[in-house]
């Protein structure tokens, strides 16, 4: 039987075992898939991380090596040439969940989305550019157009594609196979929860793997995963240990400005190239930026687009006629940053000084700062209109977990057994139920081209003040019933 591994420092072996596996294994070396040595898993975060080089790739291996460990809880029988075509699919499925992002992963999408958002294009190029962009799409066109789909039809037949691509889109939520590929415990985080603090050097989202998967139990009559009660502390664990990755690695200030001032620098070079100034850019029409815009249905033009395009062609964007491509591309390669006003942060301090938090709830404040905050910035753009031009305002959220609204077992969630019922881990758990949620709303500035720096602290803390103040002492009984 052959077996073929490769060392990886998460999993250690990864190994594709028999004819199935190692059938798979040649998608490895397609140039879809290999693209994805090239995209780096956490985008732009190894210039505050150093070592978060990480790839896709590496991740999609991952991927693959804990949807084999899943599947095996599965069909215990399987195994090397002996799983199920679904057992197949999903392997496969977990090996190419990723195959479709773009450059510097979730930032190009975001970044497209913008220059689409505020360019007026034909409804034509606009809708093909927005499916271009799309990761989710274009994965789904790649498993089912190009040259990976003749190696799955090598090696599952004529719908074997097509039974890859709906694991990969998640189209049937009650499949155990599905939720192997896409879940709130699914391959997918179980690698990245592992993978992206060990490469970026951080304590937060440490699980026992080894574990967890100890103790994942399969039931066969309801199609799901599930953990009895003495293990939910784990999950617990796992829950809470993902939701930290986000204000730790994902969401870091540094981060967000650079996806930032790339998504600005993408949005000014896609202008030129629609109004056929794409020389003022410092590149030609063979570019692969103009490759794409100019044929985005074509997936070999999506294929020339990873993070070595940015980066190669750096020197003519920092030597090209359009001051502002050339001044965000050196601001990029030198990492000058644009600066950053936390104003969730402006907001909490005042909340604190003002004595709020006697009168309203953990929760209530969090629920107070996040109505307040984006409030305060149209306020503050009205006040002072010249300077919404030069501000980005950046804006998240992120909760614990997502509850199943019927509460009882499901595919796509964390199951708890309790007796003979399944219950969703949010009925179960306090520090999970808790609805704990993490928020951004920052302000994000070039200091050259934006020096009001001092002014614009003071004028938020003046208008923070002014709705705190309302909502302190209320002249209306109705507002404030927080």
């Amino acid at each position: 039987m052959t077996i073929k591994t490769i060392k990886d420092p998460i999993h250690g072996f990864i190994d594709f075992v028999g004819d199935f596996e190692n059938k798979l294994r040649a998608l490895l070396d397609d140039p879809f898939f290999l693209r994805l040595r090239k995209v780096k898993q956490l985008g732009f975060s190894d210039h505050i991380f150093p070592s978060a080089t990480h790839t896709r790739f590496s991740h999609s291996l991952g991927v693959y090596c804990i949807a084999r460990r899943m599947l095996l809880i599965v069909e215990p029988e399987g195994g090397p040439d002996r799983w199920s075509e679904k057992g197949k699919a999903c392997l496969a499925a977990a090996l190419l969940h990723d195959v479709g992002h773009g450059m510097f992963s979730h930032a190009f999408e975001g970044a497209m989305k913008s220059f689409l958002n505020e360019t007026d294009l034909s409804k034509k190029k606009d809708a093909a550019l927005r499916a271009a962009v799309n990761h989710e799409t274009i994965s789904e066109r790649i498993i089912k157009e190009s040259s990976v789909t003749k190696t799955l039809e090598e090696i599952g037949g004529e719908g074997f594609p097509d039974l890859v691509s709906d694991m990969v889109r998640g189209k049937d939520k009650t499949c155990i196979y599905t939720s192997i590929v896409s879940s709130q415990l699914d391959a997918d985080r179980l690698d990245y929860i592992l993978r992206d603090p060990y490469f970026a050097g951080v304590s937060s989202g440490r699980i026992d793997i080894e574990w967890i998967l100890k103790n994942l139990r399969y039931s066969d009559p309801e199609s799901l995963f599930y953990f009895d009660t003495k293990a939910y502390i784990s999950m617990e664990q796992f829950a809470v240990s993902l939701f930290q990755l986000y204000p730790t690695i994902y969401l870091h200030k540094k981060t967000r400005a650079l996806e930032s001032m790339f998504s600005k620098l993408l949005c000014r070079i896609f202008e030129l190239i629609s109004d056929g100034k794409s020389s003022d850019a410092g590149i030609s029409e063979t570019h692969p930026f103009v490759l794409f815009f100019e044929d985005p249905s074509n997936l070999d033009n999506s294929l020339l687009l990873d993070d070595t395009v940015l980066w190669g062609s750096m020197y003519q964007f920092r030597n090209c006629e359009d001051e502002d491509v050339k001044s965000l591309a050196i601001a990029i390669s030198n990492r000058k940053i644009d600066k950053m006003v936390d104003l969730w942060r402006l907001a909490d301090e005042l909340y604190s000084e003002l004595g709020m938090e006697a009168k309203y709830s953990a929760k209530s404040r969090v629920e107070i700062l996040n109505d307040l905050c984006p409030r305060a910035f149209q306020n503050l753009c009205k006040k002072n209109p010249d300077w919404k031009k030069n501000l980005f305002y950046d804006e998240y959220s992120r909760k614990v977990y997502s509850p199943n609204p019927f509460g009882k077992g499901s595919p796509q969630q964390i199951n708890i057994k309790i007796g003979e019922k399944f219950v969703d881990i949010f009925d179960m758990s306090p520090i999970v139920a808790s609805s704990a949620s993490f928020h951004i709303h920052r302000l994000y500035f070039d200091p050259d081209a934006f020096v009001q720096h001092e002014e614009l602290v003071s004028s938020l803390k003046e208008v923070l003040k002014d709705e705190l103040f309302k909502l302190k002492y209320p002249t209306d009984k109705t507002v404030g019933s927080l």
